[in-house]
């Protein structure tokens, strides 16, 4: 039996469809006016209106394996409220002025329902960005079935590095192209690095084609970021959800909705500076082992604060002590430091270990804001965790090394080079790096130790 591909390579097919029956239906082609026809996806969300019975069933396929992939990056069901009715037609005049495309949210006598309105002109096609109106118009839809907007007043639109940010995201998934590190190299090297603030600012509209590959692949790998978190997903289907309420600020949205992040504009920007530097280095090194994360996480867990300011002597407390410690006026900067140290461990730590280090991170935020609630119980259950972890992977250790010592009749000897080469290497002393990235990385781990 053939395996089925994944949703996001038919999406990347089905678009490759779409474009080429709309190249059919431009004007110039010699075919004339038909009568506007249309077609309803399965689901019944997608209305598809246009002439060309192709590139309807080609938009159709395309809309509805799209938004499968977006409920599956945001870890939500296929519960919706309004239609999304998309309108492709011949422009009706030679006014270039006009808009090639449009999404908008509209009220009609039978409840409201969001438009996608394209304009197909010939040779002008890509501007559309056929993708992103569809994924607009899908989370559209998720923000507001439940919120309405009021008539004649203008209402916050999907953060624009989300829509971007999946957009590529569906394309690396359907052409297996993982986010390219030389381009986050270079924009390290060359000092080209963006600020968060600035990129959630940042107009697609009017960027040139290198600059806005520079943006894609940066709100990929923001979204990435932002997934990998623990709760991402839903914390990401929050984010969407509560845009009604909001005042379309992307900065704000983030902090509310991902506050483990540390709840301040500063210490976001690092986590991003952080994130994407080791985005930069992802096809250069290695995770760590269990055992070397579980031994770089213990001293990131202990603070040492003064707690006699005559004498400068200090007390060395456990996180877990946060109800003797946290008085103290050198407590939070001390968690903040904490916090910046396990971000810098989250960007090396073995996967199994990463929501491990992800939620000691989230502690260390709250506990430097003074919230405390459900503390025990957090601590209890991540130290739980911790230990599981690091006991089960000393028992799979143990068990392998009890088969080969007993169980195997004889070694292949397949792999003697390879252990000979790692012993002889584990003897020598690693060569320092003198690269940029390398530099870089190490300055930013020294000014968190």
């Amino acid at each position: 039996m053939k395996p089925r591909s994944h949703p996001a390579a038919r999406v990347y097919r089905l678009f490759l469809l779409v474009a080429a029956a709309l190249a059919l239906l431009l004007p110039g082609t010699g075919r004339t006016q038909e009568p506007v026809q249309r077609s309803i996806s399965k689901s019944g969300q997608f209305v598809v209106y246009c002439p060309d019975i192709r590139l309807r069933l080609a938009v159709m396929g395309y809309a509805e394996t799209a938004k499968h992939d977006v409920l599956e990056t945001l870890g939500l069901g296929d519960h919706w409220k309004f239609p999304i009715v998309i309108d492709l037609r011949k422009p009706a005049s030679t006014d270039t002025g006009r808009p090639l495309s449009q999404v908008s949210l509209i009220q009609t006598d039978g409840g409201w329902k969001t438009e996608i309105d394209v304009e197909l002109r010939e040779g002008e096609f890509k501007k559309i960005r056929f993708p992103q109106l569809v994924i607009r118009a899908i989370l559209l839809e998720l923000a507001y079935r439940d919120h309405p907007p009021e008539i004649g007043v203008v209402y916050p639109q999907p953060p624009s590095w989300l829509i971007e940010g999946l957009a590529q995201t569906m394309q690396t998934r359907a052409t297996g192209i993982q986010p390219d590190a030389a381009l986050f190299r270079q924009l390290i090297e060359t000092g080209r690095l963006p600020k968060i603030a600035d990129f959630l600012k940042s107009n697609v509209d009017a960027m040139d084609p290198t600059s806005l590959a520079v943006h894609d692949a940066c709100a990929a790998s923001l979204l990435d970021l932002l997934a990998g978190t623990p709760g991402g997903k839903s914390g990401l289907a929050r984010l969407i959800k509560g845009l009604p309420d909001s005042n379309g600020n992307d900065m704000e949205l983030l902090l509310k909705y991902f506050p483990a992040l540390g709840g301040n504009e500063t210490a976001l920007e690092k986590w991003w500076t952080l994130g994407l530097a080791h985005t930069s280095a992802a096809d250069s090194h290695l995770a760590l082992s269990v055992p070397e994360t579980d031994a770089r996480l213990t001293p990131l867990l202990k603070l040492t604060l003064v707690t006699d300011p005559k004498t400068k002597a200090t007390t060395d407390y456990a996180i877990t002590d946060y109800k003797a410690y946290l008085k103290n006026p050198d407590a939070k900067p001390a968690l903040m430091e904490s916090f910046k140290g396990l971000a810098v461990l989250l960007s090396q730590a073995h996967p199994l270990m990463r929501p491990v280090v992800w939620e000691y991170q989230r502690i260390a935020g709250e506990l430097a804001r003074g919230k405390t609630r459900g503390m025990d119980k957090a601590l209890e259950a991540i130290a739980g965790y911790r230990q599981l972890i690091v006991a089960r992977m000393d028992k799979i250790d143990d068990y392998l090394n009890w088969y080969e010592a007993t169980q195997m009749p004889e070694q292949s000897g397949a792999f003697n080079d390879f252990l000979e080469g790692a012993k002889a290497a584990e003897t020598r002393t690693p060569p320092k790096r003198n690269d940029s990235i390398s530099k870089y990385i190490d300055q930013l781990e020294r000014e968190f130790e």
